[in-house]
């Protein structure tokens, strides 16, 4: 075994079924960048999908998303900064969960184009949007298995 398996233990400690990047642009908007910087965040092999659109207003707008396996997800997640992660950690985990056990998180889009996986709050800046849905059973809370896999990416 070799790259994303010696990393994160891939297998029966999977906690995602799967993952995806969106990210909102305008038609200024560089949209090579965008994708590459995907490509970066996700690894090797993840399709990326762009959308030309019309936003509500009628200019156009594209919808770039990278849907990922449950690997690549792990893969993607592990590219956060350290700090990211503890502070995902240390400021409420649980309101980035909804009902339907999906991980919502938000990354700095200027931060992504230089190859850093910064989590934002900041509502007023770019983001790539994920959003992850948690492998839990029953017996299992969708919170401690999120933070099982991040104290899994910090302690590595």
């Amino acid at each position: 075994m070799g790259g994303i398996q010696d990393m994160f233990r891939i297998g029966k400690d999977v906690s995602v079924h799967r993952g995806e990047w969106r990210v909102h642009a305008s038609a200024v908007d560089d949209i090579r960048i965008i994708e590459d910087s995907l490509v970066w965040l996700c690894g090797d092999g993840v399709t990326i999908s762009t959308k030309k659109e019309k936003s509500t207003l009628g200019a156009p707008m594209y919808t770039i998303s990278a849907n990922m396996t449950p690997k690549q997800t792990m893969f993607s997640l592990g590219r956060l900064e350290r700090v990211s992660i503890e502070g995902i950690l240390d400021s409420g985990l649980e309101s980035r969960i909804d009902e339907d056990k999906y991980l919502h998180l938000r990354i700095d889009l200027v931060a992504l184009s230089r190859g850093k996986g910064e989590v934002t709050l900041d509502r007023d800046t770019m983001v790539a949007k994920g959003r992850f849905k948690l492998e839990v059973y029953p017996g299992q809370s969708a919170y401690e298995v999120a933070r099982s896999i991040f104290e899994g990416l910090i302690s590595k």
